[in-house]
């Protein structure tokens, strides 16, 4: 253990033996030593390891504090009693989960298994408003996150129904009848969920809280064996617990109140996994006699960083924490630094220079850490960082589908299971073995367009001769290989393919192409590859490649299922994380990047249609006040607090989606208001060298002509705009659009027959529907559960006031809207008119509804508003987009000042586009949500959201 001596708090806190104690511990200032400490000191007084219970947030918070307490006590025999809550609730629940009905065999299911059972669930209630097979996996994030909630406030699917059914009967408002139905279709989803766990021997990680908190409650073995055991129970990071957690400890200590908690308020920063900072409240109000000792001391930082952050957090709402002062205890230090740059650009290049600058004076690169707020913001940086040469280590985050090992092994298992994968194809072209320069590719893909044809069948053409001899060479080995691969599919285990695709490929060739650290992590990418591959064999029956694609594609759509493998952290890299990452970290120099309102705190907004657990099912509501900056500010507290030695808190006027000068982060005006900080002005970089134009996609001279769908890809990612457009990729037809265009067909038709003087009812549209169904081809084989979701879904829509009081004027009517630098084309599905001139335009939607705020913002709404005030003539306009899903109507209409705007807009953007195309440049915009839904993600490397160096 540490040989300086505790100071008079820690003392206290290492002192106190009976009843409940607060601790109250601020950054840097020795909590981890606090209950070490105090666990040996129990130990040495004849309290044995086995009657302590110490409950850290994470495994790795456990591991930390039971590597220190080995050190001195020896390794412990049996079960460790310093353990994170859910490995603590997994063994109660083992032990005695037979008493609730589970099996003591139960397994912890894995994010494809959740998404999967969900499905099923889903499948078998088609519950109307959460139930698409169209759409399959657009609420599955935001159904499993309510249920996850549920779960952690301790709410039964029997308790949620009641509200719900409670609250409909009480409500008369149909936006609110609206969104209760859907809460009452999630606590039926959540029953049935249950019941299937409890069939199939599979809990989550909520659950193991959940059911250890209602056995030891309800049932006496399980409480005299565990309660009357554990006499001394520690908490670390109590502000970080939900209700659940909390729950579960107040019952283990309720024979003896031998409860101490460590916590820290203004560092509770994870409100997002369920934590709720109104424990502590809790705490106070369940043990009224309760001890407190506050750790005012910090041993970590200089004092001028101590003051900076004391200064940030001390003026937040005064209602959301407990106010107190942390003094420093090292020597005075450097100032705090504001940086302030033109640009982006300027502001990650003077950091990466810095960073070198550093390193070349002895500094090792390890002990400097940049964060961020997002990991998004990281790859400016990292592009900086690479420019001056100083190597780098991201640690935590996402992004694990998107890097580019992954994507080369999952377009190779899909090329495998499909040689017409042209997109899989030409990935595969860039791996060891089958190598073909971009020359050679880019000529494949001009074949493809050219011959509407896929790869394989091209390339023994004479067309195919546009190739040089080793790219044919080449290309000819990797349809030769994939076709022996595909043969495979029929009889081998997909682990067998996958082995035998690397061995073909020379896969692991790539990396002799990388540094150590990039070898590093694409070496734990791979691995965490195949350790995919097993828990999918140990799930399934079915160990076919065709399965096993589909546990991946779940896995890649599962925002909690793509978090990079980890590796150790080494001394060459500066250190890339989020401030959510560095909690409980901390380095001699930290930079945090990105400090303007923008980002911190950013422009949090919560659509009134977002699921999320009803606040009638939560028993311990937040503190009164701005939650959201509340959080905010913490977060940026625990950022500075990371630094010992030195900090920099860096901003730009303009970044690159920035309209106007960026305005600092409200947070630093604390900071600067203190005087003592140094402010420094970045002087502006030299503009990046522009990448050499490329042939331009049309002629000189040529008026671009684009749809409004094209637009809004354009807005999202140029990228994906030029492989639509310019490369013309081919992708598979979707089934959402083969429903969708199927649904828009018998509604032109039913609309037709009505403008013609046909009675179209329900029994009307449902006859159209069928017959269209008999005539269309398509993947309807696969999906014959869509012709009765389709009849439900016309009938319920034709019965509704938006189509028997609609006054149709036009059905499918083109229009073309002429802007300054093209023509945009585009369909309305439906005009209708008032009676009084005004014109609504109506969309047919097959997905879920969305709110009027959102869509207000959306490009096609504001391009179908300002086409048909343009052509009308009149600013009396609406759009209306009809959700046949739920039969539910969202409309948006527009003031003159909105038409005009939304006109300057689509303008500047057709000028862009046209720049784009004259240039040939169309770069990347990356981003969580659009790459993991773009149809061309095979094929692009851009959207990864980190690299190596």
């Amino acid at each position: 253990m540490p040989s300086v001596p505790l100071d008079r708090d820690q003392q206290d806190a290492v002192a106190h033996r009976t009843g409940p104690c607060l601790v109250l511990a601020g950054p840097g200032s020795g909590k981890t030593r606090v209950i070490v400490e105090r666990f040996l000191a129990l130990d040495s007084e004849g309290v044995a390891a086995s009657a302590q219970l110490v409950l850290t947030y994470t495994r790795k918070a456990a591991a930390e504090m039971r590597s220190r307490t080995e050190a001195a006590h020896g390794p412990f025999a049996g079960e460790p009693p310093l353990s994170n809550y859910h490995s603590f609730a997994g063994r109660v629940v083992r032990a005695w989960g037979w008493l609730a009905g589970i099996s003591p065999a139960f397994r912890i299911a894995d994010e494809a298994e959740r998404w999967l059972h969900l499905e099923a669930v889903l499948a078998s209630l088609r519950p109307r408003t959460l139930w698409n097979p169209v759409r399959p996996h657009d609420l599955v994030d935001s159904i499993l996150d309510v249920i996850g909630k549920a779960k952690q406030e301790l709410v039964t699917p029997e308790r949620y129904a009641e509200w719900a059914t409670a609250a409909l009967a009480a409500d008369d408002d149909p936006a609110a009848r609206a969104l209760l139905q859907r809460h009452e279709e999630i606590a039926a989803v959540y029953a049935a969920l249950d019941e299937r766990y409890l069939r199939c021997a599979v809990l989550d990680h909520d659950d193991t809280i959940l059911r250890a908190e209602q056995l030891l409650r309800e049932h006496d073995a399980p409480r005299h064996a565990l309660c009357d055991s554990i006499e001394y129970v520690m908490v670390d990071e109590y502000q970080d617990t939900n209700y659940a957690q909390a729950r579960l400890v107040e019952t283990l200590v309720a024979s003896h109140r031998n409860i101490l908690v460590v916590a820290d308020d203004d560092q509770a920063i994870y409100k997002f996994r369920g934590a709720s900072l109104a424990n502590l409240d809790r705490f106070s109000r369940t043990y009224p006699e309760h001890a407190k000792v506050v750790l005012s001391h910090n041993y970590r930082s200089t004092p001028a960083i101590v003051g900076a952050a004391g200064a940030v957090i001390s003026v937040a709402d005064p209602t959301s924490r407990i106010a107190k002062r942390l003094t420093a205890e090292r020597a005075a230090g450097d100032a705090v630094e504001l940086w302030e740059a033109p640009d982006e650009r300027s502001e990650v290049l003077g950091v990466a220079a810095e960073c070198r600058r550093l390193i070349e004076s002895g500094t090792r690169a390890a002990d400097i850490a940049w964060l961020f707020r997002r990991h998004a913001d990281m790859r400016a940086a990292i592009g900086a960082l690479r420019e001056v040469s100083v190597p780098y280590q991201v640690q935590g985050g996402r992004g694990f589908f998107t890097q580019p090992e992954i994507k080369d092994l999952l377009a190779l298992l899909s090329a495998a299971a499909d040689p017409a994968d042209t997109q899989a194809l030409l990935r595969c072209l860039q791996l060891p073995s089958w190598t073909v320069s971009n020359r050679g590719r880019l000529a494949l893909v001009q074949l493809c367009s050219d011959h509407d044809a896929p790869l394989p069948g091209l390339l023994g053409t004479v067309a195919a001769s546009a190739l040089d001899e080793q790219d044919a060479a080449g290309a000819a080995r990797c349809v030769a290989d994939v076709a022996a691969l595909h043969a495979m599919t029929a009889r081998e285990d997909v682990r067998e393919i996958f082995y035998e695709a690397l061995e073909r490929s020379n896969f692991l060739g790539l990396l002799d192409q990388q540094s150590e650290l990039a070898r590093m992590q694409t070496g734990a990418n791979l691995n965490k590859f195949g350790e995919l591959l097993e828990a999918f064999a140990d799930w399934s029956d079915d160990h076919r490649l065709a399965t096993a694609l589909r546990y991946l594609e779940v896995l890649r759509n599962s925002r909690n299922a793509d978090e990079l493998a980890t590796i150790d952290a080494v001394d060459d890299g500066v250190m890339l994380l989020t401030a959510h990452s560095a909690k409980g970290l901390e380095w001699p120099v930290v930079i945090l990047s990105g400090c303007v309102e923008s980002r911190w705190p950013g422009r949090w907004t919560v659509s009134p249609s977002t699921l999320a657990l009803p606040a009638a099912l939560v028993p311990e509501l937040p503190p009164d006040g701005d939650a959201v900056i509340d959080e905010e500010r913490r977060l940026f507290y625990v950022a500075l607090t990371r630094a010992r030695d030195r900090l920099v808190l860096a901003r730009a006027r303009r970044y690159p989606r920035s309209f106007k000068d960026e305005v600092p982060s409200p947070f630093l005006g604390a900071v600067a208001g203190r005087g003592d900080a140094w402010l420094r002005e970045v002087p502006a970089a030299a503009p990046l060298h522009p990448r050499p134009a490329r042939a331009s996609g049309g002629r000189s001279g040529e008026r671009l002509s684009v749809g409004v769908s094209d637009i809004r890809v354009f807005k999202q990612c140029p990228r994906r705009f030029e492989y639509r457009h310019r490369y013309r990729l081919p992708v598979r037809d979707s089934l959402q659009s083969w429903y969708g265009t199927l649904m828009h067909t018998v509604l032109q038709n039913a609309a037709m027959r009505r403008n013609a003087g046909e009675v179209v009812d329900a029994d009307r549209v449902a006859a159209i529907w069928n017959d269209a169904w008999v005539a269309t081809r398509g993947p309807k084989g696969s999906h014959p559960e869509l012709r009765e979701l389709g009849e439900q879904q016309l009938r319920r829509y034709v019965e509704g006031s938006a189509w028997q009081h609609a006054s149709v004027t036009a059905v499918e009517e083109n229009f073309t809207l002429a802007l300054d630098h093209a023509d945009v084309h585009g369909r309305w599905d439906r005009l209708d008119s008032n009676g009084n001139g005004a014109v609504t335009v109506v969309d047919y939607k097959t997905g879920p509804p969305r709110d009027e705020e959102r869509l207000r913002r959306d490009i096609q709404v504001r391009a179908y508003a300002v086409a048909v005030s343009r052509r009308e003539h009149s600013d009396d306009v609406a759009v209306e987009l009809h959700h046949l899903q739920t039969a539910e109507v969202t409309r948006v209409a527009f003031t003159r000042e909105q038409l005009e705007t939304s006109y300057r807009f689509l303008s500047v953007t057709a000028k862009d586009m046209a720049a784009a195309w004259r240039d040939g440049d169309f770069p990347p915009h990356p981003s969580a949500w659009n790459c993991t839904r773009c149809e061309y993600r095979t094929v692009c490397d851009e959207g990864r959201s980190t690299e190596q160096s």
